[in-house]
């Protein structure tokens, strides 16, 4: 099979051609149709989980995909052959990814049948970015009419963050170039910031004197990010996702929240598929490219700038 995957951690990936995996006891066997590309691929390739997790090498990237279940070993109960599946395939080690045309992973991991309906590149867009964004709103307990400011919310991950936000009757205001404002408007961002043009903090001191009551931050690192929660409110709630918050000097100012973990599961990624198979959220593609082009996707997500999500297609 062709897949993308590393003989060793922190080298540069490659296209190559490598044995169709086996599902053993309590696995699922899983042809890919579409893999989902997120930051935490290049970051397992930097060793992200060394010395926490097993790794099997050649190591195959990626995390997201959804394809069709092919084959299942011994002692599976939850799929058949047939079923259409999507999820995370890193489950108890690390190389049997998605970045490839079968993948192999236990059946206890955060993996559910999807309806055809969506389509395997939107199914394979939700996974991490949509289960991040979920949790995400549920720690912004803010009452309806809250000011949130999203930093980075271009991204998978910050798309869909906004339109949970909006639900939750929650007042965004985000982070982005001009060339994506009206499309963030779209999805119901009520201010926008084009940091390019003026700092996020000097726009705010403009705009918004008594502060916000929630921050998302994506991308900063900890010194703009200090910057940035100097404009929430006490009692308000910041968070990071990338471990840029001093959760003593949050506490000091008596600002919840702190450094933010996803912890996937299965239950989640299935309240994301209802959410989008109902309508009542969109999976923003950016584009799609074939597993040929991965190489070049993945050196993409390194720089950001994204637009929504990138999906490879088998």
């Amino acid at each position: 099979m062709h897949a993308i995957a590393l003989d060793a951690l922190r080298t540069r990936p490659q296209h190559m051609e490598l044995p169709v995996p086996v599902a053993r006891a309590r696995q699922v066997l899983v042809r890919l149709e579409a893999s989902g590309v997120n930051p935490i691929d290049w970051r397992i390739g930097d060793g992200e989980f060394e010395g926490r997790l097993p790794h099997v090498f050649p190591l195959v990237l990626g995390v997201d995909g959804a394809g069709v279940v092919e084959a299942v070993g011994r002692g599976v109960q939850r799929f058949k052959i047939g079923d259409r599946v999507v999820g995370r395939f890193l489950f108890g080690y690390v190389g049997g990814g998605s970045y490839a045309e079968y993948a192999a992973v236990h059946e206890d991991a955060v993996l559910t049948t999807y309806p055809a309906s969506l389509g395997p590149g939107c199914a394979a867009a939700l996974p991490t970015a949509g289960i991040t964004a979920l949790q995400l709103s549920r720690r912004l307990d803010l009452a309806p009419g809250s000011k949130v400011l999203i930093v980075g919310a271009t991204g998978g991950v910050g798309m869909f963050l906004i339109q949970l936000a909006v639900m939750k009757g929650l007042r965004v205001i985000a982070t982005a170039a001009p060339d994506a404002h009206a499309h963030l408007r779209a999805l119901g961002v009520a201010a926008l910031i084009d940091y390019r043009a003026q700092p996020v903090v000097e726009w705010l001191d403009g705009h918004f004197v008594n502060g916000v009551d929630g921050l998302v931050d994506l991308v900063s690192e900890a010194p703009v990010f200090a910057q940035h929660v100097e404009h929430v409110r006490a009692g308000g709630i910041a968070l990071s996702t990338v471990g840029a918050a001093r959760e003593n000097e949050l506490a000091s100012c008596w600002i919840r929240g702190g450094n933010f973990e996803v912890n996937p599961t299965t239950k989640d990624l299935a309240i994301v598929l209802t959410a989008v198979a109902s309508g009542q959220m969109k999976v923003e593609v950016e584009r799609e490219v074939p597993l040929a082009q991965a190489l070049i996707a993945l050196e993409a997500s390194r720089t950001g700038g994204a637009r929504g999500k990138t999906v490879i297609v088998m």
